[in-house]
């Protein structure tokens, strides 16, 4: 509810949020006051690693983040902002007289967070130039799933005007777009009274801000994002990601197995120069030339492809390392790709993938793109949905336009 976390929103997802909570102060004119404040904000992620906020307490206030990097493994996910300009919505939140809510503008911070799929923790420090006391602060945080990672119990601590602040809640994700908590605010102060009584209020006479007062809360917040795809699959690419560099090598290397095998079982030696390697060369550029010729007969190439591709798995292979080659005159490349789309298979996809967010030939990763596009499966577009934010141009223009279509 206070402390900030080391996530972001994705690219073009936003978040509408409105909090809303209650609890007893001491008032000069009367005593004790019951406070109702209520918090809105509204935050909108770029380029998977900064968010923009814009909150409404008593008056509007403006923050940004930026994820330096993301959690793997035994490296936690760190993350720097500043917060709070131009009024503090904690200390309107927390009911702190107007007068002195001005030391609490300014906040800049750094957090740290660990976490798997049942638990988060994070830890963070803040800074205030304007705060005389407690001007560089502590925080803290943990956040356990129960029954389902839709439900979860939420503790942050902070420290705050000379002493820890403590609150505990409980969050309700039933969707995607929806995530609902409540909890209690310093709720370990009063729960009781002095007969032993449970009472959730305060007694104290000169609690004049609920940092000294328990208190309750609600918060309602809810999730979207713009463009062709919700960007709610941003943990599944990074996921994505993640397995592809801790399986390249592996990949690299079975593949020169596969090559090595299959040329043997040819009788042929795995070097370009063999008698099985020229041949598929000479058949392969009889179609490039069939691209390049006047007389352009696309039935005629076809059988040819065809014919081509009736040599199995070393003619698939022979067609990969064309396209990726970058050695080779561009409308060898070309062909080689347009080749995968007319005879889909799902060991082109990570090739055709690689190609994409390859800017070293923007001709040839439109290629790429088109080609995906026309496999046209469920993992076609799932490796189009994942590299789209690595390409730039016309190239990630070709991308946007073919999702949209499929």
């Amino acid at each position: 509810m206070v402390v900030p976390t080391a996530q972001v929103l994705g690219d073009k997802a936003f978040q509408i949020r409105g909090t809303l909570g209650y609890h007893q102060t001491a008032c000069i004119e009367s005593g004790m006051c019951d406070r109702y404040p209520f918090v809105t904000s509204a935050r909108f992620g770029l380029f998977n690693s900064m968010d923009f906020g814009i909150q409404f307490g008593s008056t509007v206030s403006l923050d940004v983040k930026d994820q330096i990097n993301q959690a793997y493994g035994a490296v936690p996910a760190f993350a720097i902002g500043a917060r709070a300009f131009v009024e503090s919505p904690e200390a309107y939140f927390y009911s702190v007289p107007k007068s002195a809510r001005k030391q609490q503008t300014g906040e800049f911070y750094a957090v740290a967070e660990w976490g798997g799929e049942w638990w988060k923790l994070l830890g963070g420090v803040s800074a205030f130039p304007a705060m005389d006391a407690d001007a560089v602060a502590p925080f803290w945080g943990y956040e356990q799933s129960i029954i389902s990672q839709k439900f979860s119990i939420l503790y942050e601590g902070f420290f705050r005007h000379g002493s820890s602040r403590n609150n505990i809640g409980v969050a309700l994700r039933p969707v995607n777009a929806l995530q609902i908590s409540a909890g209690a605010t310093e709720f370990y102060r009063y729960l009781l009274t002095e007969d032993g009584d449970f009472k959730f209020r305060t007694k104290t006479q000169d609690a004049n801000s609920a940092y000294r007062s328990p208190g309750i809360y609600v918060s309602i917040a809810i999730n979207g994002g713009f463009g062709s795809k919700l960007q709610n699959q941003k943990a599944e690419v990074d996921s994505l990601k993640k397995q592809l560099v801790l399986h390249e090598k592996d990949l690299s290397f079975m593949r020169e197995r596969i090559d090595y095998l299959e040329m043997l079982y040819h009788d042929a030696e795995p070097n370009p120069n063999s008698k099985y390697s020229q041949n598929l060369q000479i058949s392969f550029l009889e179609i490039v030339e069939g691209y390049k010729s006047d007389e352009l007969s696309l039935d005629s190439l076809l059988a040819k492809e065809q014919i081509f591709m009736e040599w199995g798995t070393i003619a698939k292979r022979f067609i990969i390392r064309t396209a990726k080659n970058k050695e080779l005159p561009q409308e060898n490349r070309v062909t080689a790709i347009r080749m995968m789309s007319h005879f889909p298979d799902t060991m082109f996809l990570e090739p055709l993938g690689s190609i994409v967010i390859d800017n070293s030939s923007e001709s040839a990763a439109r290629e790429a793109a088109l080609a995906l596009g026309t496999i046209n499966t469920p993992e076609s577009r799932k490796v189009l949905s994942a590299i789209v934010n690595q390409t730039t141009g016309i190239v990630r223009e070709t991308i946007i336009e073919i999702m949209g279509v499929l």
